[in-house]
């Protein structure tokens, strides 16, 4: 009985060891600050941002609020009349929710080469608008760079959950795209 008591035990340690040996690391979420205000995907909320003049143009689009399990990418985060980003919004509840109050899971940065080419944004400590692939590079030792050679490039910066999408077009940065991963099975609105 001893010897099946041990025999037990070391089995249900030996589990443990290999189930968390399994557990999926999350990840850490990348440092966003735009206009010197910190934006976590995955976390932050609009409304925890309008204490520092950030608003949504969601009125506009006359999206006040979420359904239950749902998610849109149809609003802009705002300050001063500037759009800042775009936002991918999630409802992970399971009752309609105000869009203020949903979780920002992605921000895109678009038109860096042009209209937005002065945004005030950093991605962990480095402002990357204007920098060239090499320059991006040096700056990010764990960038996984695309192979493709043509007009369009995307390089990345992956941490468990979390990456960051560098969209070069023509050798010039147009796009970031900071993502926090979520389950698009929800409805989109």
């Amino acid at each position: 009985m001893k010897g099946f008591r041990q025999l037990f035990l070391s089995g249900c340690l030996g589990a443990l060891i290999f189930l968390s040996g399994c557990a999926k690391d999350p990840g850490t979420p990348p440092e966003v600050l735009i206009d010197g205000v910190s934006v976590v995907v995955g976390e932050s909320t609009p409304g925890s941002l309008k204490e520092d003049g950030f608003t949504t143009d969601n009125v506009q689009k006359m999206i006040v609020e979420l359904p239950d399990k749902s998610w849109t990418s149809s609003i802009f985060l705002q300050k001063d009349g500037i759009s800042y980003a775009s936002l991918s919004l999630v409802n992970e509840s399971s009752e309609k929710k105000l869009v203020g109050l949903c979780v920002i899971e992605e921000l895109g940065f678009y038109a860096l080469d042009d209209t937005h080419k002065d945004l005030n944004i950093t991605i962990n400590g480095i402002n990357p608008i204007g920098k060239t692939e090499e320059e991006l590079t040096e700056l990010y030792p764990d960038l996984e760079l695309d192979d493709d050679e043509g007009d369009y490039r995307f390089h990345y910066l992956r941490d468990g959950e979390y990456s960051v999408c560098f969209q070069y077009s023509k050798g010039v940065l147009t796009d970031i795209d900071v993502k926090h991963s979520f389950s698009k099975s929800y409805q989109s609105k």
